[in-house]
């Protein structure tokens, strides 16, 4: 039996050597997890790939935070971001663009898979909240995705586990489909019944990440309420490295 495949989302290049020490088989990197990832630095995207020797290193393409319908403006700047990334040799892409309507962008997203030039090309969670689900999943199939992020959890996501299960039949063995957990799910108690039910091979976990203490002495209090900044000065989020190895060894032991 094949293993589970682990991805692990990642901020910095700490949180990129935490997630491979851990057993991580992909990271994505990605910015601004309050407003739901973003588009790292060029910086960063580089000294990752040129830090990690095993693990995939995967990269979103989100311009800014809120919906999926861009400007022609955020799109330019999403063709310029998917070639810079590729240019320093991620190994995918992680990108989604929906209508007006809540139909996949087909035009768009065939242009920056082009521009992907062979790298693994995700739809994420876009596909979520695209108006039909199982059309998406056909226009992602014909437009060459090799994978799919969707949080597909019944609580959380815009569809149903039953729902879930109906889309990976169909996909068959067109497409991959990569199980995201959201930050409140309890990896030992509900990590293996998730995998047990749904059957996916691929997994995403965002909650593998602690604060620390910051060590600056300076740093006493927090600020006001309106000044975020200052209140998030005294706390650091890092990835635990034990957090990942953690769920390497519940997906191993399935």
């Amino acid at each position: 039996m094949s293993k589970h495949v682990l991805e692990v989302g990642a901020r910095t290049l700490d949180d990129v050597l935490a997630a491979e020490r851990g057993g991580a088989d992909r990271v994505e990197i990605y910015a601004s997890p309050l407003e739901g990832a973003l588009t790292p630095s060029a910086g960063l995207i580089k000294t990752a790939a040129e830090a990690v020797s095993t693990m995939k290193i995967y990269v979103m393409i989100r311009p800014r935070a809120g919906d999926f319908l861009y400007s022609d403006a955020e799109f330019e700047t999403m063709r310029k971001d998917v070639e810079t990334a590729v240019a320093m040799g991620v190994d995918g892409v992680m990108c989604g663009i929906l209508k007006a309507n809540g139909d996949l962008d087909v035009d768009r997203m065939s242009d920056l898979k082009t521009r992907a030039s062979g790298a693994n090309f995700v739809l994420h969670r876009a596909f979520d909240f695209s108006n039909d689900p199982f059309r998406a999943l056909r226009e992602a199939v014909d437009l060459g995705c090799d994978s799919i992020l969707t949080l597909g959890q019944e609580r959380d996501a815009a569809f149903s586990r039953e729902t879930l299960r109906e889309l990976m039949s169909e996909a068959g063995d067109k497409i991959k489909f990569v199980i995201a957990l959201g930050a409140d799910f309890e990896t030992k108690t509900e990590l293996p019944d998730v995998v047990r039910e749904i059957g996916a091979s691929e997994y995403h976990i965002v909650n593998g990440y602690r604060k620390r203490q910051s060590k600056m002495d300076c740093i006493r209090e927090k600020g006001n309420n309106d000044d975020y900044l200052k209140d998030a000065m005294s706390m650091v989020e890092y990835l635990s490295e034990d957090a990942v190895r953690e769920c390497r060894g519940i997906l191993d032991a399935l």
